[in-house]
């Protein structure tokens, strides 16, 4: 009995002893925890108060460049309204100046009793025209007339007319009607859409007109120098045939020259065209052909000089 008494009591030392340290283990862990736990709270906090900071500096930058910028405008702003000032004062002092010397002016030429009306200045355009143009009153009806005298014997479509004159069709329309009202130009109906449009030989007044556009120039030299002019570095421009009244000639103009543009040469004879009423005859070389031609007694060359011409430009000493 003794010794079970004995083992009991053993037993209960044993368990209270494991207790014991089981308790002391949790203490320890806990405290081990709760340093840990208070380490990364105070890790967390610095963090927290780093990023802080920063926070602070970078809003502080952002003020600073804000109170910059302002004070730039602020400043800008300044100037420009003083620049403003400045302007007004000069405006007004030239205004001042200005009716000072139109008082001294109006001092100088007035005299008492006499007044003086303002005379109207009209500018005049430099647009070269023609004596048949002013005459006729305006140059499509002159084209008209060029184009139907130079072709009597032609009758003519209004497609055929618009293209060879190329202008608007309302304006050639309007003018055609006031050819035939005078009863120089007839009409005769194809189709109720089609109609043909011829010279009237009975006219009153025929042969005078028809001498008069037939001597003029079918163009007008100065407008024509001006153009070719633009067409490269030019040698010699020669006008025969149609330009000189000689029928048999080869060809209606001549140009020699260097780098001579061929598109800007055929739009050019296509104006020249639409201001003769005719087909115009037009040979352009380079100087060098030119000379060898000239050399080698070309036909060609030899009668285009040898004929009734007349020399526009003359840099080759012919």
């Amino acid at each position: 009995m003794a010794t079970s008494s004995k083992n009991k009591k053993q037993k209960k030392k044993s368990t209270n002893k494991k207790a014991s340290l089981k308790k002391k283990k949790k203490r320890v862990s806990k405290k081990q925890t709760t340093k840990k736990q208070s380490r990364q709270v105070g890790k967390s906090s610095k963090k927290k108060s780093v990023k802080r900071a920063k926070g602070d500096k970078k809003i502080k930058k952002k003020n600073k460049g804000l109170k910059e910028k302002k004070k730039k405008q602020k400043s800008k702003k300044k100037a420009f309204k003083s620049k403003k000032k400045i302007k007004i004062k000069k405006k007004k002092i030239s205004k001042k100046k200005k009716a000072k010397r139109v008082s001294k002016k109006s001092k100088k030429t007035k005299k008492p009793g006499k007044k003086k009306a303002k005379k109207k200045v009209v500018k005049r355009s430099k647009k070269i025209t023609e004596p048949l143009e002013e005459l006729f009153g305006s140059p499509v009806k002159l084209q008209l007339m060029k184009l139907f005298f130079r072709n009597q014997e032609k009758q003519f479509l209004f497609k055929d007319i618009f293209k060879a004159l190329r202008t608007e069709k309302q304006t050639t329309k309007k003018y055609l009607k006031k050819l035939e009202k005078i009863g120089l130009i007839r009409k005769r109906k194809l189709s109720p859409r089609k109609q043909i449009f011829y010279l009237n030989p009975d006219f009153e007044f025929f042969n005078e007109l028809k001498e008069l556009i037939l001597k003029s120039s079918p163009v007008s030299k100065e407008k024509m120098l001006k153009q070719i002019k633009k067409l490269g570095k030019i040698k010699l421009v020669l006008l025969s045939g149609l330009f000189v009244g000689n029928k048999t000639a080869k060809a209606d103009l001549l140009i020699v020259g260097d780098n001579l543009n061929q598109r800007k040469i055929s739009t050019f004879i296509k104006k020249i065209e639409t201001e003769a009423g005719t087909e115009i005859n037009c040979a352009a070389m380079s100087t060098n052909e030119f000379n060898y031609r000239y050399d080698m007694y070309d036909r060609f060359v030899r009668d285009l000089l040898e004929e009734k011409n007349e020399l526009l430009i003359n840099h080759l000493g012919l």
